[in-house]
């Protein structure tokens, strides 16, 4: 809800998860003394999710999975075994390449990569393999009960270049009435107070979008601009569900990019508010 929009028209919590590595014994604290191996993020539930930019149908990229020692001691070699659980989604041969199964932890070394060789060129951006490894056995050390298995994501997105600033155009525009449904409407529509928007990367096909309401919340509300997110999945444009203004109303947002480079962006939150626009790169 809003509380003081001016009713005018055209006037990663992430938890850090730690755990101690000692058993309890009556009267005394006994520090882990053997050999254990485990992957670095197999406590994340979902796994790591590993995304490419598909730029030609040959292309490989290497995805880095680190596997760890834990132990107070060193001075040992660990030979690891690993192996592609059936449980996966992503193919061998398809989706991925094992150049080897199996890596050694030389004595000084806690760390070690395994590398996995994703066939990106092969892949197309509407798939969704996962690659599910899983820890075997080792030579020289126990295998983790908790941390022996990994979710690899593979995700394969096209080339994005959206970052600039751009003139907004409204095909469509309705303000509000606070319970979802429409106070006024008006078609093809320049807000001349606000008429552009900046998208800055912030990440592979995702950008920050200085004013998710194009400008209509500082143009029609005099009210502050709401920042949010948008995705780009091969010309597909979607906003996150923690798209939301500073009173709490989350923003639906979805589009295309058009082969002119343009951008058509369908919004709404649930006071009301919404429209198409009609973006073009200045």
């Amino acid at each position: 809800m809003k509380f003081n929009k001016l009713y005018t028209f055209l006037a990663v919590a992430v938890a850090a998860l730690t755990t101690t590595a000692c058993f309890d014994d009556p009267g005394t604290d006994t520090l882990y003394n053997g050999n254990m191996v485990e992957f670095n993020a197999g406590n994340i539930p979902n796994g790591i999710t590993s995304s490419f930019i598909r730029l030609n149908s040959t292309q490989t990229d290497v995805v880095q999975v680190q596997v760890n020692r834990v132990s107070t001691s060193a001075t040992e070699p660990i030979t690891v075994n690993i192996e592609a659980d059936p449980t996966s989604t992503a193919v061998a041969g398809v989706h991925y390449s094992l150049a080897s199964k199996t890596i050694v932890i030389n004595p000084g070394e806690f760390v070690v990569n395994f590398p996995v060789t994703v066939l990106t060129g092969n892949i197309s951006p509407a798939e969704v393999p996962n690659l599910v490894l899983k820890i075997t056995s080792a030579t020289g050390a126990d295998v983790s009960t908790n941390y022996n298995d990994l979710t690899v994501r593979i995700r394969v997105i096209c080339p994005s270049t959206l970052a600039a600033k751009y003139s907004v155009f409204w095909e469509s525009l309705q303000l509000g009435d606070g319970d979802g449904g429409a106070a006024q409407t008006t078609t093809n529509f320049v807000i001349a107070s606000a008429k552009e928007v900046v998208f800055t990367a912030s990440g592979t096909g995702s950008y920050t979008v200085d004013d998710i309401s194009f400008g209509m919340y500082p143009g029609l509300y005099s009210d502050t601009k709401p920042a949010g997110r948008i995705n780009d999945a091969c010309n597909k444009l979607t906003g996150p569900s923690s798209n939301a203004d500073r009173y709490g109303d989350p923003f639906t947002i979805n589009g295309v990019v058009n082969p002119d480079g343009t951008m058509k962006i369908t919004w709404s939150n649930t006071y009301g508010d919404g429209g198409t626009v009609i973006l073009t790169k200045i």
